[in-house]
């Protein structure tokens, strides 16, 4: 009876134990701000530099994964288990699935200047997207947009045969990006989380606005909002000025970059254009994408008139986006 009763007690031990660590589950994320998203796509392809990019750690040394990265991200309001799965042939076979079967998004990277492999990067996709719940979102991503050797979206959207998966009863996006410019990537992302949210569009916060020169010489600044919320984030703004001319510096050769970079309450949003870069603070929350289409459309209206004085930012951020300033007044 004694020995029956300590099987008895050992089976129960066993049962609690294997509870704590379950198997990945197939159903729906019951938490509506936590969703994880699973990044996959050929050695190489530049999922670690996509994911560095978002979290602003794209200064780091990028090294290919050899196994799986997993990074927690905050977006909006928003909590992400971001899995950066191996793109190397071993790893694919063995652990892909499993990472694909319990995402809530799914996002596949081509590197769309290495068209040697886009045979072998179609049957990975098409193959290893059959895994996915029928229900979530699928970002197609051709990447490495800035190198010369680069395909037409065009070109890939008819190699891989998309049209096809376009036909699924699911949300599905095509788009290109630069992993290392940073180009298109915070568009990319709004889609898949306002997709995931439930989220039409979200109105930006611009706290404050920097247009400089490629020198980095201030052309006019702009500051918003009441002065209690301007000194709560007074270091910022200081912080934004040095910013912004190290981004005019670094970016002197370029025609169009764009960078996004954290600060201890804010962040700064930087894009450049022609002649002119334009830095704005926003909230973490605020949708980087509409952040930079603002961005470019005041750097388009400077461009035209030639001619940037003192006050003339301010001028046109309250004339055109009267909404999108942090209270709409100085």
């Amino acid at each position: 009876m004694e020995e029956k009763s300590r099987k008895e007690r050992f089976s129960r031990e066993t049962t609690t134990i294997t509870q704590k660590t379950p198997e990945p589950k197939n159903e729906v994320t019951t938490d509506k701000n936590r969703f994880t998203i699973t990044i996959i796509g050929l050695e190489r392809a530049g999922k670690t530099s996509l994911v560095k990019k978002l979290l602003k750690q794209d200064d780091l040394i990028i090294r290919p994964t050899y196994g799986v990265n997993i990074e927690n991200y905050q977006y909006r309001n928003l909590h992400f288990s971001v899995i950066d799965a191996g793109g190397h042939k071993p790893f694919r076979m063995t652990m892909w699935k499993k990472f694909i079967e319990r995402a809530d998004g799914l996002i596949f990277l081509v590197d769309s200047a290495d068209n040697a492999r886009f045979e072998e990067s179609k049957q990975t996709f098409w193959h290893y997207s059959g895994f996915s719940k029928p229900n979530i979102p699928v970002m197609f991503i051709a990447n490495k947009s800035d190198l010369t050797t680069s395909k037409a979206l065009e070109t890939i959207h008819e190699y891989f045969e998309l049209d096809k998966f376009l036909r699924n009863q699911r949300p599905f996006s095509v788009s290109k990006i630069s992993a290392k410019t940073g180009q298109g990537v915070y568009e990319a992302w709004d889609w898949i989380v306002d997709v995931l949210s439930g989220k039409k569009q979200w109105k930006v916060r611009i706290s404050s606005a920097i247009i400089s020169n490629e020198k980095g010489d201030i052309l006019s600044e702009a500051l918003f909002g009441r002065p209690d919320e301007q000194a709560n984030y007074a270091i910022d703004y200081r912080k934004l000025k040095e910013l912004s001319k190290l981004f005019a510096l670094e970016s002197k050769d370029s025609i169009q970059t764009v960078k996004l970079e954290s600060l201890v309450k804010k962040h700064v949003s930087h894009v450049k254009r022609g002649q002119y870069c334009l830095s704005i603070m926003i909230d973490p929350i605020d949708p980087v994408n509409r952040a930079q289409q603002i961005q470019l459309r005041i750097l388009e209206h400077f461009t035209r008139e030639q001619h940037v004085n003192y006050n003339s930012l301010e001028e046109v951020l309250l004339s055109k986006f009267p909404l999108e300033v942090d209270g709409g007044y100085k």
